[in-house]
């Protein structure tokens, strides 16, 4: 049985699933994805036995994953250097770079996204994308990244503080950190907690049309250096 096999076997042991294309720039992936996701988590809604922050969100490709990952894709390739996503989910993002020449290290704490993540590197025959379990509590980290990139992983308060820790150990010295949200979800305090140690700069783009639209925020972060802004 192939590695492949055997992660297929383990997730369809617990979820519905088919593989769907996703068409990202030039470039079209294959993703194992949960089958009718949005229904799938209505009902664990409904019967009221999965707390909110556990539902399985990280089985969702966000909005602002396009537009995270469609952005990478557009970055020149730096040759050794080290990309690192959080909050990966199921590994879109990630896959997408890779697949772009960026060597990627695909994170999340959910052991079933690791399940989804690594399954998805298989499919797609991603050389350049690894997965693996990260905790941001964890006082050893490898080596610091060159790039770290996230879409939808400042949702929670309670883990700003412990985000933002996390983003001064994991990144080297001059080091990019690219972050994109729904911008219609407000994070004043993240922010708060951020400038203490970082400055960015935030773009925003709209995604689709008519009542499908949405605005999603980029943003581009770095360590201060001498605590001026960033440009001046």
């Amino acid at each position: 049985m192939s590695e492949l096999d055997d992660l297929l076997d383990q997730i369809k042991s617990k979820y519905a699933v088919e593989i769907v294309p996703l068409k990202i720039g030039d470039k079209t992936l294959k993703l194992l994805q949960i089958k009718d996701l949005e229904e799938y988590i209505a009902d664990l809604v409904e019967g009221g036995s999965v707390p909110i922050l556990d539902l399985p969100f990280w089985a969702k490709v966000w909005e602002s994953s396009f537009l995270l990952a469609y952005f990478l894709g557009r970055r020149p390739v730096v040759l050794g250097q080290r990309m690192l996503e959080i909050g990966g989910g199921i590994g879109a993002v990630g896959i997408y770079a890779a697949m772009c020449g960026h060597n990627v290290t695909i994170t999340d704490i959910n052991e079933d996204a690791l399940l989804f993540a690594r399954a998805n590197v298989l499919l797609n025959g991603v050389a350049r994308a690894q997965v693996q379990k990260l905790d941001w509590n964890e006082a050893n980290l490898p080596d610091p990244y060159d790039v770290i990139v996230g879409a939808e992983v400042i949702y929670d308060r309670e883990s700003y503080p412990l985000l933002v820790n996390f983003l001064r150990r994991a990144i080297v010295p001059k080091g990019m950190i690219f972050l994109a949200k729904n911008a219609n979800l407000h994070a004043p305090k993240f922010f708060v907690e951020l400038t203490q140690y970082f400055e960015f700069k935030q773009n925003v783009q709209t995604i689709g049309s008519g009542e499908d639209a949405q605005k999603i925020e980029l943003f581009a972060i770095r360590l201060k250096a001498d605590g001026k802004g960033m440009g001046n």
